[in-house]
């Protein structure tokens, strides 16, 4: 098994630093459906426990036997959270797994290996402790973001419209040490709504300004490490 890199590297929901990428058709319905009503699925047998729209749906044959096959290599694993040992996370064909321990992610790689498209995490002992010990606080990173921005701060949504706009026509004046993304702009001068609104700040200094501006507003604050000052950081 090869864990590959990420290019930003961080604990998954804030506590895993593994993660096991999987492709299935149909993978997602074990996690809001069930193994029972997913194995009558693939056998081509009916419930009346099942939505309509599954028991309709046309998926090939050999797509079901996909499913099904994978339903009985997955289904052991698929209590990681209840047990504290994992999480799984389930988007159309997409079914990721996370967790904390190598011994476990090794067997679970080798159990659904068919399926795994990619085994992402620390590469190293340094990285691994690393992340532990910061979880979402620092992210390591081969290449600063920005062409050398340090920090990522996200915003509030309860800052009032008025002190963001004024916020905005301060940080206006150090475009080389503050970058606000487009999106993030527009919410700030109440124009549209956005997700997760953030900016970047360049250093230290900058960062003790808007502290003490916006120290009640700021959400969360990220700082960017390069790998190779792991040692130092």
């Amino acid at each position: 098994m090869q864990i590959q890199k990420l290019k930003s590297s961080k604990l998954h929901y804030n506590k895993w630093p593994y993660k096991i990428a999987c492709i299935i058709d149909g993978g997602n319905r074990l996690t809001y459906l069930g193994v029972d009503s997913v194995r009558l699925f693939c056998t081509g047998k009916k419930s009346e426990s099942m939505p309509y729209w599954m028991r309709k749906n046309n998926m090939s044959k050999e797509d079901k036997a996909q499913l099904l096959m994978f339903t009985d290599k997955v289904e052991p694993y698929l209590d990681l959270k209840k047990t504290g040992q994992g999480q799984i996370r389930a988007e159309g064909r997409h079914f990721n797994i996370f967790c904390k321990d190598l011994v476990l992610l090794e067997t679970i790689h080798k159990a659904l290996e068919p399926w795994v498209q990619g085994v992402y995490g620390p590469t190293t002992k340094e990285e691994l402790e690393f992340m532990l010990d910061n979880g979402h606080k620092k992210i390591l990173r081969d290449v600063l973001p920005k062409d050398g921005f340090r920090y990522k701060i996200y915003f509030k949504y309860l800052w009032h419209e008025d002190d963001r706009r004024d916020f905005l026509k301060w940080a206006d004046k150090f475009p080389d040490k503050i970058r606000i993304s487009d999106g993030s702009r527009k919410w700030i001068n109440g124009d549209s709504w956005t997700y997760y609104p953030f900016m970047y700040v360049k250093d230290d200094k900058t960062m003790s300004m808007i502290g003490l501006m916006i120290s009640g507003n700021i959400k969360k604050i990220e700082e960017f490490i390069l790998r190779e000052n792991l040692v130092s950081a």
